[in-house]
């Protein structure tokens, strides 16, 4: 959707395409919680998710932002760097310790995949174009480590929340978020004209 010319131009909205995506997950969560609690039930408060569904929406437009620079399989591939900065979140949000080696393989998969990723010779994008794919790219690996952190924060100091009520709280409070930020930006019209 983000990377091809339509007859109207290029798609508009990265944020569409979020909001879409956490409509779909609410409703699968919402129906596995019921199937699962026979009610729809978060036994922790919500701004325990707030956090998440921040780090989460951002993410997410980082990711869907990032191709209109960079192409498809250079993004799927930069997810493979995401290894340190998990790393890192996990130390510092919930005081992870990893092993050296632990660090050591981390940087030399990152080290692979960035050298991958930089022999693509036959890329026709500027450096410009390229630099800021690089940042958005950078915005979708940290806060998506930020994410999955989080989260693990939050199963440890609510152990009764299951992964399905985790995602129906989430992707609810990325719907509010990402639905206000496309009201406000004029995106939602801008998506509808397209």
């Amino acid at each position: 959707v983000m990377t091809k010319d339509y007859r109207t131009g290029r798609f508009p909205s990265a944020a569409f395409c979020v909001f879409s995506n956490r409509v779909l997950a609410s409703v699968v969560a919402l129906v596995a919680t019921v199937y699962q609690h026979g009610r729809v039930t978060v036994p922790a408060p919500l701004t325990a998710f707030a956090p998440c569904s921040i780090s989460n929406s951002m993410s997410s437009w980082g990711q869907y932002q990032a191709l209109h620079y960079v192409s498809f399989p250079l993004q799927t591939l930069s997810k493979s760097t995401k290894i340190i900065p998990v790393m890192l979140m996990g130390k510092l949000l919930n005081k992870k310790t990893y092993a050296w080696q632990e660090y050591g393989e981390a940087v030399a998969i990152s080290l692979g995949v960035t050298i991958f990723s930089l022999a693509d010779s036959g890329s026709k994008a500027s450096a410009t174009t390229e630099a800021f794919g690089v940042v958005w790219l950078l915005v979708y690996i940290v806060f998506d480590s930020f994410t999955s952190q989080w989260q693990s924060r939050v199963y440890k100091d609510h152990p009764s929340v299951d992964q399905f009520q985790m995602m129906f709280a989430v992707n609810a409070g990325s719907i509010i978020l990402t639905m206000a930020g496309r009201t406000v930006s004029g995106e939602m019209w801008r998506s509808r004209a397209f």
